[in-house]
């Protein structure tokens, strides 16, 4: 993105974060037996008794990205490492002996060790357990900074000719080491980068600004956004929408709303545009599924782009996350979507809705089943 032009203004990379490091390594090997508590567990049912001080297989379905399976991972993670287990070992869902990386609820490190194992592998292990005990050798020792990691958000913006209103373009550009992050997220990266070049090259100035936002950190649990929010908010009443992209490029088909029915009359009308492109569906259905979390909770109006999902989740989070994997086509596509979008909902005379006061925002965790994820999520001070 040029950073002198006239209507995008100096990219800003604001130290926003402070997060904690980690580097994997192996400090000599231990020898512990396998429990398989024959059950996905929900974190509070009682253990039997031989977890303790063993490597645990759980089956927790492990590409799904859930409220259910965040909550119950980081709920039993818990209780097995008071239980004084070796380790818990998560089944993955994914095809082919791949592996699973996540840590959403789990940052900055885990009460125990948390590994994906394939599940090839755990049915191979349950094969041997029919026959006896089983002793395995686990050598995981990862080691973590001493202190707070400094990690930034890149901003940039579209200014517009009534720029006490904005549109915030989002996408995370952090991703997991095991591949290249292609599809998550730096494909969506892309197409917010290149929406902004697109509406700079045709000089188009909204009548509110847009903004473009990089998170980093959301893989950790929303760093990113979390510390955007703390550090703006007095600007959050002047926010009329967030679209966030984290779901793959795959063929759109609208926004997701998040629970907030009272926007989707006007939503309809903004998104009419995107009919040709396919794009223009709504969706009420909520989830905690990437940076829209941290505005949701403040009451700011927070879209996501919706996709079909084909092999996103076989693919996410994984060693084939790689570049060849992304189809042009749905870059382009995708390209579209997102800046016409960004231009409708900044220049449109109304906006989409207000934001929500506190009280309305507990209501619509309840009504969402959001409210015991966001416990979790926030144990301590919250943010509304």
């Amino acid at each position: 993105m040029d950073a002198t032009g006239e209507v995008i203004s100096p990219v800003r990379r604001a130290l926003y974060i402070a997060s904690y490091g980690w580097a994997p390594g192996t400090q000599g090997a231990v020898e512990v037996p396998v429990a398989d508590i024959a059950a996905t567990g929900d974190g509070h049912s009682p253990l039997p008794g031989r977890v303790r001080g063993a490597a645990v297989l759980v089956d927790l379905a492990s590409n799904l990205l859930s409220t259910n399976y965040v909550a119950t991972r980081h709920l039993l993670a818990r209780q097995l490492a008071n239980a004084r287990a070796a380790a818990m070992f998560i089944v993955s869902d994914k095809p082919d002996r791949m592996l699973y990386t996540s840590a959403f609820l789990i940052y900055p490190r885990g009460p125990l060790p948390i590994i994906s194992i394939a599940k090839e592998d755990a049915a191979f292990l349950r094969r041997l357990l029919t026959h006896g005990p089983v002793t395995i050798r686990l050598d995981v020792q990862n080691s973590f900074s001493s202190g707070p990691v400094p990690e930034r958000n890149v901003v940039a913006d579209l200014v517009g000719s009534d720029p006490n209103e904005m549109v915030l373009l989002t996408a995370h550009f952090d991703s997991w080491d095991p591949a290249q992050g292609a599809n998550d997220n730096g494909a969506e990266v892309a197409t917010v980068l290149e929406a902004a070049r697109i509406l700079k090259l045709l000089k188009i100035r909204p009548r509110h600004t847009i903004r473009f936002v990089f998170f980093s950190g959301e893989e950790q649990s929303d760093l990113g956004s979390r510390a955007y929010v703390a550090r703006h908010k007095q600007e959050l009443d002047n926010i009329r929408a967030v679209l966030n992209s984290d779901a793959g490029v795959q063929a759109p088909l609208g926004f997701k709303l998040y629970g907030r029915t009272d926007l989707e009359v006007s939503t309809r009308k903004l998104l009419s545009p995107l009919a040709p492109l396919g794009a223009d569906r709504v969706f009420t259905d909520a989830d905690f599924d990437s940076d829209e979390e941290s505005f949701m909770v403040v009451g700011v109006p927070a879209y996501s782009l919706a996709v079909e999902p084909e092999d996103y989740y076989a693919r996410h989070h994984t060693i084939v996350d790689t570049f060849e994997r992304v189809d042009p086509r749905m870059l382009s596509l995708h390209t579209a979507v997102l800046a016409a979008a960004g231009y409708t909902f900044a220049n449109s005379e109304e906006r989409p809705g207000r934001r929500l006061v506190p009280s309305e925002v507990k209501e619509l965790l309840h009504r969402t089943g959001l409210e015991a994820l966001y416990e979790l999520d926030y144990p301590d001070a919250k943010p509304y």
